[in-house]
């Protein structure tokens, strides 16, 4: 690697971390039940010695994010940012694996381009900076794959092995993992049926071999799990399927049409994972990964080619077999590499015809590689804008984190220990260490506090003769309200603005 090529890589990675890091106290705001619910259960692997492989509750969850977040929390404390750094950490990496792998296949320029496209992107920014454990699926995906295309280019076991060991830590991430194994099918396939030149078949084989048991001894603690708890196998992936749909054909086609139009037309609308309906890509990088695509496309007889390609498509196998949500920014993370890479190969397809209709005009040259790291700033300084600025001062967004439960925990932090400590969950979701899964904001920022959760039902059981205590409603409802004020007539009412408290002397 040249001097030059070294600083700019560095630069790309301190703008992946500004994007990744700054104001991660602030933004996003508040604490989202699902990321707590991750906190919680850090928080009990810590303090019980309770770690685990996999995490039954909320769906079902696979414990290598949540152990690492538990690190994280033991060193920093139980705030939303150690959660999140975590993600952080995991997409700044994966910026760096995606400059190694492109480079192997491009070359310098379209690796430093690509890696710069995902350093400032929103879509790979924000869920940076988000503590789900679906950001590991870009950061494994692309790191395995760089060790095996470079262990098979330099005909190295021990890389190879490398990747194999990445690879199978992999099934710990995130359930959309598991469409993975078609595409190393597919592309060992490739191998085999490339020219000799390419890569020797007797090579490709005993790569094939050693890949296999590398990722056969990682995988194996979560299969053995398994075994044992089959019901956990599906999850989350059976409630949403399109099998559950009267016609899992036509919902299969709709989801696939959502889902392939994210990236330029319309992207997800959930607050939590992206300005609403916004298309995924900024439309520059968009045009880009359109071109990139077409020319990958064209050239399938290429295995660099046909291994792009094929990881786009495949990787998005989960958004087009669940369409709820669909598009859905979110389960198409295992995707994002390819994208990335894909959209700086159209770049600079477009950039070197541009040079070739320019001719041999030298100075119009060097004034268009001024001009295109112009427009490369103005697209970070666009994609800074649309985050911090835009997105992230959007009152949607504000909601969607559940905010409230933080200022709750927040409100029941500064009272006074001896106070008796009562949270009425008032809304619905899956139970998680028996309160509903809204709970857990309130539950991981609280851990340390004694706080009785009750859901409404159990509202009656309270003593009617209450004393020094607080109760407060996880959400503003009348009925909950209005019984609360029937038991406990003399209980003072404060409103807190996103929350009301009822304190009992």
């Amino acid at each position: 690697m040249s001097k030059t090529t070294f600083l700019i890589l560095v630069f790309i990675l301190a703008v992946s971390a500004f994007f990744r890091f700054y104001k991660i106290t602030e933004t996003p705001p508040g604490l989202y039940p699902d990321e707590a619910a991750n906190g919680v259960n850090a928080l009990d692997a810590i303090t019980q010695n309770d770690w685990r492989i996999f995490y039954p509750e909320n769906n079902g969850r696979e414990g290598l994010f949540i152990n690492i977040q538990s690190l994280s929390v033991k060193i920093f404390g139980a705030y939303p940012w150690s959660l999140r750094i975590v993600s952080g950490f995991f997409g700044v990496l994966t910026v760096l694996g995606t400059f190694f792998l492109t480079r192997l296949f491009w070359g310098r320029a379209t690796a430093l381009t690509a890696s710069y496209l995902m350093a400032i992107s929103f879509w790979p920014v924000n869920f940076s900076r988000i503590g789900f454990r679906a950001i590991m699926l870009p950061f494994i995906l692309v790191w395995a794959f760089y060790f095996l295309w470079s262990g098979l280019a330099q005909k190295s076991r021990l890389r190879v092995l490398i990747a194999g060991l990445i690879y199978g830590a992999g099934f710990h991430t995130y359930i959309s993992w598991r469409v993975s194994p078609l595409l190393v099918v597919l592309m060992f396939i490739a191998f085999l049926i490339a020219k000799r030149s390419v890569f020797d078949k007797k090579i490709v084989l005993r790569a094939l071999f050693i890949f296999g048991a590398g990722a056969f001894v990682t995988m194996l603690p979560l299969m053995l799990y398994y075994a044992r708890e089959p019901a956990d196998f599906l999850g989350r992936a059976a409630q949403v399927s399109i099998f559950n749909s009267p016609s899992p054909a036509r919902a299969f086609a709709e989801s696939a049409v959502k889902t392939l139009g994210m990236f330029n037309f319309y992207g997800d609308g959930n607050w939590r994972h992206n300005l609403a309906g916004r298309a995924e890509l900024f439309w520059p990088i968009g045009i880009g990964f359109l071109v990139g695509l077409a020319y990958a496309a064209r050239h399938l007889t290429s295995p660099k080619n046909f291994f792009l390609v094929a990881w786009f498509f495949i990787m998005l196998l989960p958004n087009f077999l669940a369409p709820e949500g669909a598009p859905h920014a979110l389960r198409a993370l295992g995707a994002l590499p390819a994208i990335f890479i894909l959209s700086a190969v159209g770049l600079d397809q477009l950039y070197g015809r541009l040079q070739n209709k320019l001719g041999k005009i030298k100075r119009i040259k060097k004034e268009l590689a001024v001009l295109s790291v112009l427009i490369l700033a103005f697209m970070g300084l666009w994609e800074y804008r649309t985050y911090f600025v835009v997105w992230g001062n959007k009152m949607e967004v504000v909601n969607n984190f559940d905010t409230r439960l933080t200022h709750i925990a927040d409100y029941l932090n500064r009272l006074n220990p001896d106070v008796k400590k009562y949270v009425v969950v008032n809304e619905s979701g899956s139970i998680i260490k028996n309160a509903p899964i809204q709970a857990q904001p309130i539950m991981f920022l609280s851990y340390a506090q004694p706080i009785n959760y009750l859901t409404p039902d159990k509202l009656d059981s309270l003593p009617i003769g209450l004393k020094n205590a607080v109760i407060v409603p996880t959400k503003i409802d009348a009925d909950i309200i209005s019984r609360i004020k029937q038991k406990y007539p003399q209980a003072r009412e404060a409103n807190l603005i996103t929350f009301r408290t009822f304190r009992i002397k």
